[in-house]
């Protein structure tokens, strides 16, 4: 088979947003660059190239069509209200059924060898309408694909056997929708020429021990970064928008910390970063550093913080988040769980050192005293000495420099993209 040939449909809720989004859309263009014919088909289009597919494309022009489309959805969500109604009491955390978006025909119209999976939820692909006849690669970019309907399971080992009595859904019935939803894919991955591809090991172990993943064949791949883009920068090279911090930043350095709904999303672990922060406050580290935040304008949880705490809000501009992460000389991701530790890698990339709790995947990303610090599990004390660590032994840049290299031999695009281009090949010759 001619290589050049490869035609890849790379399917993503979004091409840019969050995390997933945007790592699928690097994975998507690293591997054309290397001359496969990859297509990214979405439900909602951010960037400006041909080279991304909407749902919108397909969808049947005329007021009457798009009135009954509208009444079928609006219908099908309403069902599935009622469903969810059922557990007042479910915990709040982010969870998916298996909603999805009439595709009206995109997957047979689309001309592609395999498809290659990404994050699919925000009731976008309907996965019993993925094809049987050609391979699917999937990139876990959580846990959703291998549970029933949580994206992160925590200590929960359900998993492992079949969901039912959620903990999450606080039910204690066994047949609840969490069940429901685990059968339901279970079914439906029995059909399927599946391909599992796990940015860590840590989350591939664990598609290793589910019953509805461990059948399948899993490969370790980590998300990638263009490193001509997150890099170091001079000073003259900072945005203008931190111009103001950057003025300050000889008086005091800064710690980041940040990602989508950096500060109302548990699984980031802002409680445990204000945890810290009044730790060192007791022990004389109060005006050591300040801290910027990005991902949030505010949050109440820092009223009895003194150390100054500026909120930058979202960054939807790479350049600008390229500029944050070189003001700054340390990046806290005192995440709960992490897939890999997206942020971490850019931080690294760009010569920051990364403070983080040494569990799930982001211990595969950070070494410990090496380029960052890796802190006992949700201890805020030990997160609090990391950062202090970090500050005091970074000298001439040694961790900064030492992760830059790690992040060019493991995680640059062009690295990364070949795994991806000799995996669509191995699945087209089995």
């Amino acid at each position: 088979m001619n290589e050049q040939h490869i035609k890849v449909l790379s399917v993503c809720t979004s091409d840019a947003g969050g995390g997933a989004s945007r790592a699928a859309y690097r994975i998507h263009q690293g591997v054309r660059s290397l001359r496969v014919d990859s297509v990214m088909f979405v439900k909602n289009k951010f960037t400006d190239g041909d080279d991304v597919v909407t749902l919108n494309d397909f969808i049947p022009d005329g007021i009457v069509y798009k009135v009954f489309d509208w009444l079928h959805n609006k219908l099908k969500n309403k069902i599935q209200h009622i469903r969810w109604s059922h557990y007042p009491k479910k915990e709040q955390v982010f969870m998916s059924d298996l909603r999805g978006t009439a595709l009206h025909g995109a997957l047979r119209k689309l001309d592609y060898d395999v498809v290659h999976l990404h994050w699919v939820n925000q009731r976008f692909l309907p996965l019993d309408q993925l094809p049987k006849g050609k391979p699917i690669v999937w990139t876990l970019h959580d846990s959703w694909p291998f549970c029933g309907v949580c994206h992160y399971f925590l200590e929960c080992k359900s998993y492992q056997n079949k969901c039912g009595c959620c903990q999450f859904l606080h039910s204690n019935k066994f047949n609840d929708l969490s069940y429901k939803v685990w059968k339901k894919k279970k079914q439906i991955y029995k059909g399927l020429d599946l391909h599992i591809v796990s940015p860590s090991r840590w989350l591939a172990n664990c598609a290793k021990q589910s019953s509805l993943l461990g059948q399948f064949p899993v490969t370790v791949i980590p998300n990638c970064l263009n490193v001509d883009v997150f890099r170091p920068l001079e000073e003259k090279e900072i945005s203008q928008r931190w111009r103001k911090y950057q003025e300050k930043k000889l008086k005091r350095p800064y710690v980041l910390f940040g990602a989508m709904n950096a500060v109302t999303d548990k699984i980031k672990g802002f409680t445990y970063l204000i945890s810290a922060l009044k730790f060192l406050e007791m022990h004389g580290h109060g005006d050591d550093f300040e801290v910027i935040v990005f991902g949030a304008n505010k949050s109440e949880l820092d009223a009895d913080v003194h150390i100054p705490i500026h909120y930058v809000g979202y960054l939807g501009n790479t350049q600008e988040l390229v500029s944050l992460y070189n003001l700054c000389s340390v990046m806290v991701v005192p995440s709960l769980t992490e897939v890999f530790g997206q942020t971490a890698s850019e931080a690294l990339a760009c010569g920051v050192p990364v403070v983080a709790f040494k569990c799930t995947g982001i211990q595969e990303v950070v070494i410990h005293k090496q380029d960052g610090y890796l802190a006992r599990p949700y201890e805020s004390e030990d997160l609090a000495e990391g950062i202090l660590w970090c500050l005091k032994n970074n000298f001439d840049n040694c961790l900064g420099r030492a992760g830059r290299e790690k992040v060019l031999c493991t995680f640059a695009e062009t690295v990364v993209c070949q795994q991806y281009k000799e995996l669509y090949e191995n699945v087209l010759r089995r």
